[in-house]
């Protein structure tokens, strides 16, 4: 009978793995206080500093709930029935934290900076190894090519798509000042990770040989040996690789962008340097095997210092206070691993589609796959902009749905598309009119050029389109929303742009021309529909999803607002 009653006053906590532990009731005073905590997390916006860190008092029990609690009224309210509490239009509540266009664009443009450093070095991580051991030969050359893809589709891009589980995690969490909770879901989510990476360890090291040569022919021996033993190597530095991409996304989560940029600042340089060491050094050189040797080492310091750096200048606040064998880092992982999901797929379909779309460009010719490699690359290279514009986009929204502050997510989310249009213009101006220039850094062959140069302004448009695409998944990540942009990602991709692709270039024989143009009409379809999805967000549905979320992390987390709040208010809200 109880636990009935319980369910019908208590509906949105009882649709979580841990509603057996709910004891107490939930009246409005407890959710403005809750509420009120969140719209304090905006505070330093300008600063870059850690707030400084609350003491929540989280009362489990019935009886501690009227202990110095001044209701706003007698009711008592249950989650379910708090939509117009949690309104930003509800008189009740504090005012939220003001912001406006220019100044979200501002803060999106300085938080970008530091995140396209950071993703043009950790690209170029593997730009080194291509360019060290290409010199060895073609073999080993096309060795590094295929053990690559192999890499990036069976594990890299696994890690960085459950990864991205913490912009919605981390970000909302630091939005409602639960700062402990940051921590731990940057524990669970490498934990996570550490699990999946017992079968891609098991895969590169024991089964790649098997595999590859079942993918590219049992007459390329030679190939598949290489390949096989660049992996075999590089499989010793993922452990190293996963804590620092989730220590990149638990440090941005919190407003620290350039740490990860500082880091790779360091060891960009030191692994060109090991490049050529390990590999052709006449003493220390190894060969081959040093290029792959070189990524883990430096993926291993990458790991290290950013450690170190957290633990010791910044960050550290949101580390979990918990032992890391504490039985709450076990726990509560189904959302986790619902946003891990999409945003595996997300990376997956896109990388895959790409990986398609160069193996096609090989048959027609090797001028056309140059062509491909010199378009593909470039269009890599810009797309850290987009991408880094996405992760400012992401966290800001996020902290603004764990700050409750409806209006000011709004105009972080719509600045954040028009800075997306503004830039995707730019970008394709740019390439578009230094279209041969770019070309010319990568070959002297004048047919290889010409090619390039008129893809490139397919290329060109293409750019318009991929920004708004990659800003409106950063603010469904934000939202935690993360599906709509993997189902997005999976349609487009796999139904409509590598179907188009195939049908102009083969049928209507537009060739290297088609398969791009089959591209953008793939990313128009993103752009748009996610779009939509965006324009039409129930942001009071996302807000209260939040809340609920930060209640029952730990059973119903009821906040001490009578000795909190006020001096909250008075220091921290701005």
């Amino acid at each position: 009978m109880t636990d009935r009653l319980e369910n019908e006053r208590f509906p949105l906590l009882h649709n979580h793995s841990r509603r057996n532990s709910v004891t107490a009731e939930v009246n409005e005073n407890d959710i403005i206080a809750y509420v009120q905590l969140r719209r304090a997390s905006i505070v330093s916006v300008g600063t870059g500093k850690m707030p400084s860190h609350f003491a929540l008092t989280l009362k489990m029990s019935r009886s501690s709930l009227n202990e110095g609690l001044h209701p706003v009224r007698s009711t008592t309210s249950t989650l379910g029935d708090v939509s117009e509490i949690l309104s930003v239009h509800s008189k009740s509540l504090i005012n939220e934290p003001h912001t406006s266009v220019g100044t979200e664009a501002k803060v999106l443009m300085r938080y970008s900076g530091p995140l396209i450093v950071t993703f043009l070095l950790q690209y170029s991580l593997t730009v080194a190894s291509v360019f060290s051991v290409g010199r060895l030969g073609s073999v080993e050359l096309a060795a590094v090519s295929l053990s690559s893809m192999t890499a990036n589709i069976s594990g890299y891009a696994i890690i960085q798509g459950v990864s991205t589980c913490l912009d919605t995690l981390c970000a909302q969490a630091f939005g409602r000042k639960d700062f402990n909770t940051v921590g731990m879901h940057f524990i669970r989510c490498t934990y996570l990770l550490m699990l999946l990476y017992i079968p891609i360890f098991v895969l590169w090291v024991f089964f790649s040989e098997l595999i590859l040569l079942k993918l590219v022919g049992a007459d390329k021996q030679d190939l598949v040996a290489y390949a096989s033993q660049y992996l075999q190597v590089l499989a010793f530095g993922i452990p190293g690789f996963i804590v620092f991409e989730n220590l990149k996304h638990f440090l941005q989560s919190q407003g620290i962008f350039h740490a990860s940029t500082y880091v790779l600042l360091f060891c960009a340089p030191l692994n060109a340097l090991m490049n050529y060491v390990l590999v052709w050094d006449e003493k220390i050189g190894m060969g081959f095997i040093g290029a792959p040797l070189s990524v883990v080492i430096t993926n291993w310091i990458m790991c290290f210092f950013l450690l170190g750096y957290t633990i010791y200048v910044n960050g550290y606040q949101c580390l979990p206070r918990q032992s890391l064998l504490h039985e709450s880092y076990f726990r509560n992982w189904n959302r986790m691993i619902k946003l891990s999901i999409p945003g595996v797929l997300m990376v997956e379909a896109e990388w895959l589609a790409f990986e398609i779309i160069t193996f096609t460009a090989s048959t027609f010719g090797t001028d056309a796959l140059a062509a491909q490699s010199i378009v593909s690359t470039t269009c890599v290279l810009l797309y850290q902009v987009p991408f880094a514009l996405s992760i400012a986009a992401s966290t800001r929204i996020a902290w603004y749905i764990g700050a409750a502050a409806k209006n000011a997510s709004l105009i972080a989310a719509k600045t954040a598309m028009y800075c997306a249009l503004v830039l995707g213009c730019l970008n394709a101006l740019v390439l578009y009119q230094f279209r041969v220039f770019f070309a010319s850094l990568y070959t002297s062959d004048s047919s290889v050029i010409e090619l390039a140069s008129q893809v490139l302004v397919i290329g060109a448009i293409y750019q318009i389109n991929d920004f708004l695409a990659c800003i409106t998944g950063g603010i469904l990540r934000g939202q935690g929303r993360q599906h709509i942009g993997g189902i997005m990602n999976l349609v487009s991709y796999y139904f409509v742009a590598l179907p188009f692709a195939f049908l102009i270039a083969f049928h209507f024989e537009m060739k290297l021309f088609g398969l791009w143009i089959g591209m953008i009409i793939g990313l128009l379809f993103v752009s748009i529909f996610q779009t939509y999805f965006v324009v039409t967000s129930d942001w009071d549905h996302i807000i209260l999803e939040c809340i609920n979320e930060g209640i029952v992390e730990d059973g119903a987390l009821l906040i001490d607002a009578h000795s909190l709040v006020p001096a909250m208010l008075s220091n921290h809200l701005v």
